[in-house]
């Protein structure tokens, strides 16, 4: 039975410290029923009734009386996260737009060398059929004539060289 009366005493002892310093630290707006002074005289005179009347009564309660607003409860009603979002969408986008764009660019690159070799081997089969061709007349022309040449407008022989062209 002993035992129970210390340590009693000593929780007794300990709120009774903790609640008139809490008392004493309160700004005086905050103390509640009664007057700052009174309150410390309660505490320090009712040993285990003062400090629970302080608790209960006395003291500023810790949650305020509008409870604030917290943040969104929801990522899409969070106008910063809504902000962010659109903000990655819009790089996204602009990276597709320019992967696109790059793209077709490679594409009409592509398609642009394809027609030119295209051209280029088309005017070179029809060089060669040219060039077989005008070798078939230079060789019927050789066959009247040995010092004929391919070219139309010269008519002199072969050592009178060009004709001058006449204006």
């Amino acid at each position: 039975m002993v035992r129970f009366f210390i340590g009693l005493g000593v929780v007794a002892l300990g709120l009774l410290i903790y609640c008139t310093v809490e008392c004493i630290q309160t700004p005086r707006h905050r103390v509640r029923v009664l007057p700052k002074v009174s309150w410390i005289f309660i505490i320090l005179l009712l040993p285990l009734l003062g400090p629970g009347l302080w608790m209960a009564f006395g003291r500023a309660k810790d949650t305020p009386a509008a409870p604030q607003r917290r943040g969104p409860a929801a990522p899409d009603d969070d106008p910063e996260f809504l902000r962010r979002v659109e903000i990655e969408r819009r790089q996204h986008q602009r990276r597709e737009q320019e992967t696109q764009k790059s793209a077709e660019q490679a594409r009409k690159r592509r398609e642009e060398a394809e027609r030119r070799d295209s051209q280029q081997s088309s005017e070179q089969s029809s060089d060669s059929t040219g060039a077989d061709a005008a070798t078939g007349e230079s060789d019927s022309r050789s066959s009247e004539d040995p010092r004929a040449s391919d070219d139309d407008e010269s008519e002199g022989g072969p050592d009178t060289g060009p004709t001058p062209q006449r204006g």
